[in-house]
């Protein structure tokens, strides 16, 4: 009989002490968890300050210049522009500064529509003339 009014004291305590024992493991839990967050944190610093260092011995002193990005040539946009600005009676200067060419890639490319143009001449010419 004294058993049966003690027991839900009894129980209470158990409860209590299971609570107490599970807010302890999870306290424990976010402890570990903290420690190896901190522990990848500075993983990734170390590393990070490692891909910087070859960055900050490229800005050594001793390099005087850095080559500039490459720019496109004349792609085919640029090459018909440019073939109509020529025939239009255009300076090649003037192509190449309306185009934002160097002059010699627009000098090349009259050179090359020249010889083209002498080719196709020539083969005009070898099939106008009939063999029979």
């Amino acid at each position: 009989m004294k058993l049966m009014t003690l027991l839900p004291y009894l129980l209470l305590a158990a409860g209590l002490l299971s609570t107490l024992a599970l807010f302890l493991t999870l306290k424990r839990d976010m402890v570990r968890a903290q420690a190896r967050q901190k522990r990848r944190f500075e993983q990734m610093m170390m590393r990070l300050e490692e891909a910087e260092r070859p960055q900050r011995a490229a800005k050594d002193p001793a390099i005087t210049s850095v080559p500039g990005p490459l720019r496109g040539g004349l792609n085919l946009n640029k090459r018909v522009h440019a073939m109509r600005m020529l025939r239009r009676g255009e300076d090649v200067a003037h192509v190449a500064a309306a185009l934002g060419v160097p002059s010699k890639e627009v000098e090349l490319l009259v050179r090359v529509h020249t010889i083209g143009k002498a080719r196709a001449a020539v083969a005009g010419q070898g099939a106008d003339a009939d063999p029979s």
